[in-house]
């Protein structure tokens, strides 16, 4: 069963919303502790696997 269009870009946006706060949080730790403290690191894998769902989400809405 597939979810409805505006779902998915509720969806989406949320998503996105949640890696625009993470990058906003990465770079305050990133100013206050440098970029190798461990932190700031997690944040980035966090990060980084935020974006990768975004863009799975992306390629799959496209191939429907």
């Amino acid at each position: 069963m597939q979810r409805p269009v505006g779902q998915d870009f509720v969806s989406l946006r949320m998503l996105y919303e949640q890696i625009e706060l993470l990058r906003n949080r990465m770079q305050q730790l990133w100013n206050e502790k440098g970029y190798t403290d461990r932190e700031v690191l997690n944040a980035s894998i966090e990060w980084d696997h935020l974006l990768n769902e975004y863009q799975r989400r992306v390629a799959e809405k496209g191939r429907r």
